[in-house]
């Protein structure tokens, strides 16, 4: 016990923080793109999958064009046209939107783990830039949790705030809101309901091919099957937690990944406590949202209901 205060006294905060931001950034690009599909009406657990498909795309496109910009530009449009699949099928099918998105998870963990055998490369890819303002990373305490971190981290928080805009503050996001709650009354006063979901899914779709990227053109150079470990998911438990709003998603997610940061720095000062059981708690946490919160949340009112016109 001793040990652990001695730890935490001496623990780096800032530091466990900007750790912390960036090992968020998939997850809460998941979020987004929960938040987008489901205020739209369209449960969308495809993410997880989604994601996956993005990781694999951006390394071998980046790999073949040795460039990151196109490897990223690729896997966000196979993470679009995979969404656009999943809306095909919940909106104008009309196939239960929880059996979809879970037979996409399935087909995507298995055909890039094919892909991965079939073609494996010990290439690595090129990584998208790190953006660090000298004089401003060098302020205190948001110089270094800000200024000094890889591109997708900036674009998570620029897509942060514009997400909170967009939804509760523009016509779109209006549109968006009332095809989710009352699609029949949308319908009534002249809102294309399939158009304006299909719309919100792809951009789903966009969100989560982000967060793929970050996978593999940020963290690490290379691509392996499952890599995203269930991040997707943990997207979807930081939205219910943020009840769908952008802004309490993204810091429901700095609390699942706060653990993770924190498990890091316990191992630099040699604290007695297991890296697995730190590890592991943004899965608890994940299992405690969904079953605690989930009846607390509101979700909206149409979510899961394909519309009839």
């Amino acid at each position: 016990m001793e040990q652990l205060l001695d730890a935490l006294r001496q623990i780096d905060y800032i530091f466990l923080i900007a750790v912390a931001l960036r090992a968020a950034t998939p997850i809460v690009f998941a979020a987004l793109g929960g938040i987008y599909s489901e205020r739209s009406g369209v449960v969308n657990i495809a993410l997880e999958g989604i994601m996956l498909t993005s990781a694999y795309v951006c390394y071998k496109f980046a790999v073949i064009t040795d460039s990151p910009w196109l490897g990223m530009l690729a896997g966000v449009l196979s993470a679009v046209a995979i969404a656009l699949l999943h809306g095909l099928i919940s909106i104008r099918y009309r196939t239960d939107q929880v059996i979809s998105g879970t037979v996409i998870n399935i087909f995507a963990a298995g055909i890039t783990g094919y892909l991965y055998r079939a073609f494996q490369s010990q290439a690595s890819a090129p990584y998208l830039p790190n953006i660090s303002i000298e004089g401003l990373k060098d302020l205190p305490v948001i110089g270094p949790i800000f200024f000094d971190q890889p591109m997708l981290v900036w674009v998570m928080l620029i897509a942060v705030f514009a997400t909170n805009v967009i939804i509760f503050k523009t016509k779109w996001g209006l549109r968006t809101r009332a095809v989710g709650e009352l699609p029949r009354a949308a319908d009534t006063a002249g809102i294309n309901v399939n158009r304006m979901r299909y719309a919100n899914v792809a951009i789903s779709g966009l969100m989560a091919g982000l967060g793929g990227a970050f996978f593999t053109l940020q963290t690490v150079s290379y691509f392996t099957p499952n890599m995203t470990s269930g991040q997707g998911f943990i997207g979807l438990a930081a939205m219910i937690f943020g009840n769908w709003n952008p802004i309490n998603a993204f810091l429901a997610s700095m609390l699942f990944t706060i653990p993770q940061a924190l498990a890091g720095q316990f191992q630099l000062f040699n604290v007695p406590l297991p890296y697995q059981l730190l590890s592991t708690l943004p899965y608890l946490l994940t299992i405690i949202t969904l079953a605690g919160f989930m009846r607390r949340s509101t979700p909206p009112s149409a979510l899961g209901t394909p519309y009839v016109k």
